[in-house]
């Protein structure tokens, strides 16, 4: 399909296990939440770590994803046969994605998805809400914790890498 132009590179998809899937366009509150959470991590981070800010990765065969921001070690890529960035799930410590019109796709599917490949840590910050759910301690395709948190609450990554770092969800704009 990709040696054929399937999809065009301006569409706007996610490929899970086969299936194309098309995203919505993002609007003024999802920018406005993705900038303001790059700012908080990206100054504490070292020159080890990467900040993937809406790149494709590729976890596995069928399964290409744009998450709003990833950060794992720059060790940790490489380049798939088909050209795209992968990164083993377990050696990903946050994955956060911003949802506007996709907050049930977010916390359904992709968590499903995020967790059945190790991704350690996975925050959806309602772009609207401004509330969140993290998930963590992925194990047999699932999160064993997911905590749900308030407008008024502060997100704290697990990441060793990021100790000291807090996101309080009302300074995201």
């Amino acid at each position: 399909m990709l040696a054929a132009g399937i999809p065009h590179e301006d569409e706007r998809v996610e490929l899970l296990d086969g299936e194309l899937v098309e995203m919505a366009a993002k609007g003024f509150a999802h920018d406005v939440v993705k900038n303001a959470l790059m700012r908080r991590l990206v100054r504490p981070l070292p020159e080890t770590i990467d900040l993937g800010i809406e790149g494709t990765l590729q976890l596995g065969p069928g399964l290409l994803l744009a998450p709003d921001l990833l950060l794992a070690p720059v060790s940790a890529r490489r380049a798939s046969p088909e050209g795209f960035c992968t990164i083993e799930g377990p050696e990903i410590p946050l994955v956060i994605e911003v949802a506007a019109s996709s907050l049930a796709y977010d916390r359904g599917r992709k968590a499903a998805l995020y967790a059945r490949h190790g991704v350690r840590e996975y925050w959806v910050v309602d772009a609207q809400e401004r509330g969140a759910w993290m998930h963590r301690s992925p194990v047999e395709g699932a999160y064993r914790d997911m905590t749900e948190l308030s407008r008024d609450a502060t997100l704290r990554p697990e990441a060793a890498f990021l100790a000291g770092v807090t996101v309080p969800l009302p300074d995201l704009g």
